[in-house]
């Protein structure tokens, strides 16, 4: 039997939503970066100067597969600065959550002028730092990293991009799987970041 109600990422943000399918139960396909990475409207997450370590990459399995294929996980102690990567308007802001709390998670969206949005998860108690509906410069300080969520106990800022701002486990979720993208203020990552590596945020 079909089954009629799904329970979405009660690790993403702690909140359950019933709607008629769940998105994350379907199988997606790896896809391959297309933009070039010195043109990428995406930067770092992270201030100028600073480097992070990628612990998870696109597709590299354990959380980041299927719905989530796309997307990176840079381990950051508790506190750690966020920055935007991206101009554009906060979807959603989510605070309250404490650190170690495995179902319960403080998160970020900025939807972007085209459309796409990026989130920003597991941030720290306290750390989230905009507003719904403010308007963001790539580049401005919005949060600060935590690890609140499915961190599996690293703390950790998970950085992914999305077709739409209606993801699992917030209001009116959609088919909204993550998107592959690259960083134009860093070392070449035609392909996107590598896993097990730091990378630094160069000048804009």
């Amino acid at each position: 039997m079909e089954k009629l109600i799904f329970v979405l990422i009660i690790g993403l943000i702690g909140e359950s939503i019933s709607i008629a399918q769940n998105p994350e139960d379907k199988e997606y396909d790896c896809l391959p970066v297309t933009m070039k990475w010195e043109k990428s409207d995406y930067f770092l997450p992270y201030p100028v100067d600073e480097a992070y370590f990628v612990d998870q990459a696109n597709c590299s399995g354990y959380g980041h597969s299927n719905f989530w294929n796309h997307g990176y996980d840079f381990t950051m102690s508790i506190g750690t600065i966020i920055t935007a990567s991206r101009s554009g308007k906060v979807g959603w802001a989510k605070d309250g959550c404490y650190d170690g709390d495995e179902k319960c998670t403080n998160l970020i969206t900025i939807i972007h002028d085209d459309g796409t949005v990026a989130l920003y998860s597991h941030l720290t108690k306290g750390g989230v730092l905009v507003k719904k509906g403010d308007i963001i410069q790539v580049g401005d300080t919005i949060g600060m990293s935590g690890n609140t969520g499915n961190t599996g106990g690293l703390p950790h800022l998970h950085f992914s991009i999305h077709p739409c701002n209606d993801l699992p486990g917030l209001p009116n979720a959609k088919e909204c799987p993550s998107i592959p993208i690259n960083f134009k203020n860093t070392d070449a990552n035609p392909n996107g970041l590598l896993t097990r590596r730091y990378y630094k945020a160069k000048e804009y």
